[in-house]
């Protein structure tokens, strides 16, 4: 199968399992940036304490119950 009928296919699954709108807002998602995200990113979890990731642990699971009922 070539790069196009791939390409096709998968934006056709998109629209039809998230309409226009959701695929474009998934497509955004993976849009090329600039800056370096690892070095952002481990700037960013190094501020995080035990407590904040605690918490979202907790919610997590009020979340995962929450849906299960």
């Amino acid at each position: 199968m070539k790069v196009s009928e791939i390409s096709r296919r998968g934006y056709k699954a998109l629209i039809q399992e998230l309409g226009y709108a959701g695929a474009a807002r998934f497509l955004l998602r993976f849009e090329s940036g600039s800056g370096d995200y690892t070095k952002e990113r481990h700037q960013e979890l190094e501020q995080l304490t035990m407590d904040d990731f605690r918490a979202f642990v907790q919610k997590k699971r009020e979340k995962t119950i929450e849906d299960r009922t």
